[in-house]
């Protein structure tokens, strides 16, 4: 296990609404037989894990049971996720327009996915994520 910092970037586009944010906190990241393990506290105290693994990227963030999201991302293919706020479930579909993982040459590394998230037919937003470990 290796500690990092984390530098978080993320946009979300919603109809003509557009939010960007950008946050930092400390994390940790493993790699062993090519799965690569990502964990922090999003704001101090909300839990994010992260699996890496043969073009897939997995997440779950929350708390508890009653609170947490769980979204799968395969580049080109439709995925379930899942959100339960205060014990309410959503059932969502995310569609993966890019996953990538690299090397930069100052040697951080780098985890950016774009992605569209469904519910139904209906398009919530489009969203990109950059995380950039150093």
């Amino acid at each position: 296990m290796t500690k990092v910092q984390i530098t978080l970037t993320s946009t979300i586009v919603q109809e003509e609404d557009q939010e960007s944010f950008d946050k930092e906190m400390p994390g940790e990241i493993t790699e062993e037989d090519g799965v690569i393990r990502i964990s922090y506290l999003e704001d101090g105290e909300i839990p994010v894990k992260m699996l890496l693994k043969d073009n897939e990227l997995i997440i779950k963030r929350g708390v508890d049971k009653q609170n947490y999201s769980f979204m799968r991302f395969v580049p080109g293919e439709k995925e379930k996720c899942r959100y339960l706020v205060q014990g309410r479930q959503m059932d969502l579909i995310s569609v993966t327009n890019l996953l990538d993982f690299s090397t930069e040459i100052d040697g951080k590394r780098k985890l950016h996915v774009e992605y569209d998230l469904f519910s139904g037919l209906y398009l919530i937003g489009n969203y990109t994520v950059t995380l950039i470990f150093t």
